[in-house]
C-alpha cells in the first residue's frame, strides 16, 4: 500500500466517523419526536430513519466526491506551477 493510500483511507475514515456521529445525534432527536409528539409505531419510525439517512448519505456521498474532484484537480494544476516565480 502506497502511503497516498494510507492517507486517503484515513481520510475517508475520518469523514465517515464524522458523518456517523452526527447522523446518529439527527436520528435519535428525529425518532424521539416521532414515537413521542406524533404517536407513530416504533416500526413506522425506523422505516422513516432508514430512509432519511440513505438519502443524506448519498448527498454526503455526492458532496464529498466533488470536493475530491476539485482538490484533485487544484492540485494537479499547481503540480506544474515554479514555487520560485512570482506573478
Amino acid at each position: 500500500m502506497r502511503p497516498e493510500d494510507s492517507r486517503d483511507l484515513r481520510k475517508n475514515y475520518k469523514r465517515l466517523m464524522w458523518f456517523l456521529v452526527s447522523i446518529f445525534l439527527i436520528d435519535a432527536l428525529i425518532v424521539f419526536t416521532l414515537i413521542n409528539y406524533a404517536n407513530l409505531s416504533p416500526v413506522l419510525s425506523g422505516f422513516i430513519i432508514i430512509v432519511f439517512t440513505s438519502i443524506v448519505y448519498l448527498c454526503f456521498y455526492i458532496i464529498c466526491d466533488k470536493i475530491d474532484k476539485k482538490k484533485k484537480i487544484k492540485q494537479e494544476k499547481e503540480k506544474y506551477k515554479d514555487p520560485f516565480t512570482k506573478k
